[in-house]
């Protein structure tokens, strides 16, 4: 007889919906270029800027929030990864938190640096 296999649903369906999402800007941020809208950028790392941006319907803020959810949406499915293992896979999901350790070092190496 062979192990149940672990749920991964919900890994699926955070990594379909920001993958979702993003497109989603990124479709709003290229409409809104073709459009002609300003095309005045700020500074990414600028919460308030990006969503000032996006409020203001400019590509860039829209194509930054695009941006935000194609990068944040590995780490989220990571999370829900570990979430829906822990009881089944205990080891997998520690990994998975391990692999999610590794890119927030890499991530603050990288704003660190420059």
């Amino acid at each position: 007889m062979t192990a149940p296999r672990p749920p991964v649903s919900g890994t699926a369906r955070a990594l379909t919906l920001g993958t979702l999402v993003s497109a989603v800007c990124f479709g709003v941020g290229l409409l809104l270029a073709v459009l002609g809208a300003d095309g005045v950028v700020g500074n990414p790392l600028r919460a308030d800027e990006v969503l000032a941006s996006a409020a203001a319907l400019r590509p860039w803020g829209w194509s930054m929030l695009g941006v935000l959810a194609i990068l944040a949406t590995p780490p989220i499915g990571l999370v829900v990864s570990a979430l829906e293992l822990r009881r089944l896979e205990p080891r997998t999901a520690l990994l998975a938190m391990a692999v999610l350790g590794v890119l927030g070092i890499a991530a603050a190496v990288a704003l660190v640096a420059g």
